[in-house]
């Protein structure tokens, strides 16, 4: 019975979101496994209709995952999108996951990505030419040489990553800076 299983599954509902083509989606997670999990999305802004999800796949599999309640973050690929009784359904394989994504991830509430990129940020009427460090569906860490006074916590920013595609209104939510380099953590607020 079991041992004939290739692998074992787990039936459940938990909550959570799925960064894909630009946007985050919220997400139900039914039916998970060591391998992948089987969700229900939310459409977004973007993404509304199944026709724009199969025409995402013809151009990126890829997503980022976060769920909550399992502890769960990371990068995963789409297999399949399908409508099921009115709602868009999808099959998810993981390719690079954290559990316990709580401890690991220091109580932050999205998954992490290392990311090198350029970009230009706005506070008051100074403009900064910026390097992102790491990025998430909610925010980014960004550094710049030099010490700054003028960026400081909530303080409200615009952010332009042209390579990224990223138009964004945020708030800087922690600062640390010397003579030599300002390191910054954004949340982001607006995206367009």
């Amino acid at each position: 019975m079991f041992q004939d299983r290739k692998e074992y599954r787990k039936n459940f509902n938990a909550e959570g979101q799925l960064f894909v083509g630009g946007e985050t989606l919220q997400l139900n997670c039914y039916d998970v496994s060591l391998k992948g999990a089987m969700v229900e999305v939310s459409p977004g802004d973007l993404l509304t209709t199944i026709q724009d999800f199969e025409a995402l796949l013809n151009e990126d599999r890829q997503a980022e995952i976060f769920v909550a309640e399992l502890m769960l973050a990371g990068e995963v690929d789409i297999v399949w999108v399908k409508r099921e009784r009115n709602r868009i359904m999808m099959g998810l394989e993981f390719r690079d996951v954290v559990h316990n994504a709580h401890k690991l991830w220091r109580k932050r509430r999205g998954y992490r990505k290392l990311e090198g990129f350029k970009a230009e940020l706005f506070i008051d009427k100074e403009r900064f030419s910026v390097e992102g460090v790491n990025r998430s569906v909610e925010g980014m860490c960004l550094k710049l040489t030099g010490d700054h006074p003028c960026i400081k916590i909530n303080a409200p920013v615009k952010l332009l990553a042209a390579e990224l595609g990223l138009s964004a209104l945020g708030k800087v939510v922690w600062v640390e800076s010397n003579e030599l380099v300002t390191r910054l953590g954004l949340q982001l607020v607006i995206v367009k």
